[in-house]
């Protein structure tokens, strides 16, 4: 779990972690470059100062989520990504979110295209923020999933790696890149976001090409969470999806639960759906969460599990 971040308001701890975060994926795979924690660590650096300007006032960058339409958390990260290569002078957005048409049909978008004035480089960033829980063999992609279970590791690594980084190769993405007088010089991928390991894994297996300095959580079933989690100085609070970035602060108006009023409550849905829950310590002067995990039905992934 990352320290806490020394910042008063939420949009700009959750801009400050995306920097600050280690990304799940860090490497050079056939030409395509997956950024890493020592990267990250130096922008976070660059525009500490800046981050801390920007908390004395954030309207700008609040009220930029605000507006944004679609609230689900991959475009909150592309929010909050394009708001700090705006931040950080060393970038400049060329395009975000370009399409690309072969007649009426769509080839693909980029997501950002950037100019690094530092490399003096033109980049196509593809970028994703994921939440996966590992199932059985956890040292393999596939073996990871979405909560709801529609989404895996081992598709979202093999679009990003391999047809996403991979637009600008297509005739119809370089006749529209060349009308706009944009060369790619370097493909980038970066995919932010946590791992969540079975709490009763003694030890954490990651797959190929996963970091190990990667964010990490747990997860358990309903039934095990008091067996796993007995810990007498914890009470919990069930965050909402904006509240899946940072490490989440305690206050006077967080909601939570000892061990059984969070079972009853997550038990009494007809069809309890995963949640996510941060952990806090009762110890006095402790405001910030010191566990993240999931909470999941006692037959959730129960068609994957029972192969193993």
């Amino acid at each position: 779990m990352l320290k806490t971040l020394p910042f008063k308001h939420t949009s700009v701890r959750d801009l400050a972690w995306l920097i600050n975060s280690p990304p799940i994926i860090q490497e050079t795979i056939n030409h395509t470059h997956w950024t890493n924690s020592t990267f990250w660590l130096q922008q976070y650096e660059e525009v500490n100062d800046l981050l801390r300007q920007l908390d004395a006032n954030p309207f700008e960058l609040h009220d930029l989520l605000e507006q944004q339409k679609d609230k689900r958390l991959g475009h909150r990260f592309e929010t909050l990504l394009s708001f700090f290569f705006k931040l950080n002078k060393r970038y400049k957005i060329l395009a975000q979110n370009l399409q690309i048409q072969d007649e009426n049909r769509t080839i693909g978008e980029f997501d950002f295209i950037v100019r690094d004035t530092l490399l003096n480089k033109t980049q196509h960033w593809e970028v994703a923020c994921k939440f996966y829980l590992g199932i059985g063999d956890t040292l393999q992609l596939a073996n990871w999933h979405g909560p709801m279970l529609r989404d895996r590791l081992d598709i979202k690594f093999e679009q990003m790696q391999t047809k996403q980084s991979q637009l600008s190769s297509h005739a119809c993405a370089t006749n529209q890149l060349n009308t706009l007088g944009i060369h790619i010089d370097q493909r980038i991928c970066l995919l932010k976001g946590r791992l969540f390991h079975p709490i009763s894994n003694d030890h954490q297996y990651s797959p190929l090409h996963i970091s190990n300095d990667h964010q990490a959580g747990w997860w358990t079933r309903a039934n095990d969470f008091n067996t796993n989690t007995s810990h007498g100085n914890m009470t919990w609070a069930i965050l909402n999806k904006d509240q899946w970035f940072a490490p989440q602060e305690f206050s006077a108006t967080t909601d939570t639960y000892c061990h059984d009023e969070l079972v009853d409550i997550f038990l009494a849905e007809s069809n309890p759906r995963p949640i996510c829950i941060a952990g806090y310590s009762r110890q006095p002067n402790s405001a910030i969460e010191t566990t993240r995990g999931f909470l999941v039905a006692n037959d959730w992934a129960h068609e994957f599990t029972t192969r193993y």
